[in-house]
């Protein structure tokens, strides 16, 4: 029995079982809450799964585009939400509170048949809370903080769900021992990193000469890591045309157009380069590309489970950049996910005002000129990838969350 399937002994996760057939569409309500990209992501994903599964099952919550896109009906529109950093997470408290007071007189008005949270911790665990309170059957789905690699205080976190499914195996020991009843079913990011098409094609879809090198530029998704880290990709990829011949680079840019705009404005003062930028393609860019210059964040593991050699980098203000190089002393020991999974430096990470356009530019000639380093990097990435599970982990979670919909629609 595979690792996967032994973890979910306790789910009747079998198509067209009697009690999936017992489950009307019709009567039973899923509410989804998600507050920052990579949870809207998560939770689009998980919401077309349920239909899926279920078609005409409702589906309501809140999140941001990609699950409104997914016809995920939203109370509470949380696009503007995604924040790292104090200042910049205390500036939308305000709003916050009043999508928390909103979405509470929802959950009592609509009595869902499961609340599923995800991420988004210090919104969330209020939400569960209030939920379990009201007698709501709650499943915490990305558990805030599960790809730490040291054990916490969960009690906070326990108290806001019944049930949790976390995206890395060792999240689910650390859960079990606090006394949850957590289950580790894949990381459902291993059924959505996918391109478009295989990196040859798409390397002749975007003109690039078969000797030449490609560097995918990531700058992240919201408007401050934009603003902070552009300007120093530009001026690195600049520095690396110089010295590595046949070099391209492409940048992806989210789905806002803010976030476009942007870009092409902190790439436009920049003759050296010509830089092609490329909306909601980054899974392409990845592909496509030899090595990639990458803000901390999502990204990174998203370019390990394409075993794409990285470069992390975080930039910020100064207050930013203090506190992320705090968690990485205190909380972890590193601030990519790949190094974080591996547990050891991996892909070389560059933070706070070691992140200069000089030291990245250094870092990546180095590895563009070593196809030996290159290739370990590679390897070590398809380990990291491995310890994420197998594919399929969104729909094993969707039918885990069907089957408590099931039992507390039945009682």
């Amino acid at each position: 029995m595979s690792l996967i399937s032994s973890r979910t002994s306790g789910v009747d996760i079998t198509a067209g079982s009697s009690k999936d057939r017992d489950l009307d569409g019709g009567r039973v309500s899923i509410a989804i809450v998600a507050g920052e990209h990579s949870g809207d992501a998560s939770g689009a994903a998980l919401a077309e799964e349920l239909r899926k599964l279920k078609p005409g099952i409702r589906i309501w919550g809140a999140g941001g585009e990609r699950m409104k896109e997914s016809g995920v009906e939203l109370v509470a529109d949380f696009s503007w939400a995604g924040a790292i950093g104090i200042l910049e997470s205390l500036k939308k408290v305000p709003p916050l509170l009043v999508a928390l007071a909103k979405l509470k007189r929802a959950i009592v008005e609509r009595s869902p048949s499961v609340l599923v949270l995800i991420d988004f911790g210090a919104f969330n665990v209020r939400l569960g809370t209030f939920a379990k309170t009201k007698g709501i059957a709650t499943v915490y789905y990305f558990p805030p903080g599960s790809w730490r690699r040291r054990p916490r205080d969960f009690s906070k976190m326990l108290a806001a769900a019944d049930k949790f499914i976390t995206p890395f195996p060792w999240s689910e020991k650390f859960l079990r021992d606090a006394g949850a009843d957590a289950v580790f079913l894949g990381h459902p990011m291993l059924d959505r990193v996918c391109p478009s098409a295989s990196a040859a094609e798409l390397r002749r879809e975007m003109g690039i000469d078969e000797n030449g090198l490609v560097i995918g530029l990531l700058p992240g998704s919201r408007s401050h890591e934009v603003k902070s880290i552009m300007p120093a990709f530009a001026q690195a990829a600049e520095i690396i045309v110089d010295q590595v011949p046949r070099v391209s680079a492409f940048i992806a840019a989210a789905a806002s157009d803010e976030s476009e705009r942007l870009i092409r404005r902190s790439a436009g003062s920049f003759r050296k380069v010509e830089f092609r930028v490329l909306q909601k393609r980054a899974y392409d860019i990845m592909a496509a590309s030899d090595l990639l210059l990458t803000c901390s964040g999502t990204a990174t593991l998203e370019a390990a489970i394409l075993e794409k050699p990285m470069i992390i980098v975080y930039r910020g203000t100064w207050l930013m950049r203090f506190e992320y190089l705090f968690r990485r002393h205190v909380i972890e020991d590193f601030a990519g996910m790949p190094n974080i999974i591996a547990g050891r430096m991996i892909c070389p990470e560059l933070l706070g005002d070691d992140a200069s356009p000089e030291n990245i530019a250094a870092s990546a000639i180095r590895l563009l000129s070593n196809p030996d380093t290159m290739e370990q990097q590679k390897r070590d990435l398809r380990d990291v990838k491995s310890v994420l599970g197998e594919t399929g982990g969104t729909e094993r979670s969707a039918r885990a969350i069907l089957e408590m919909a099931c039992q507390n629609w039945r009682s």
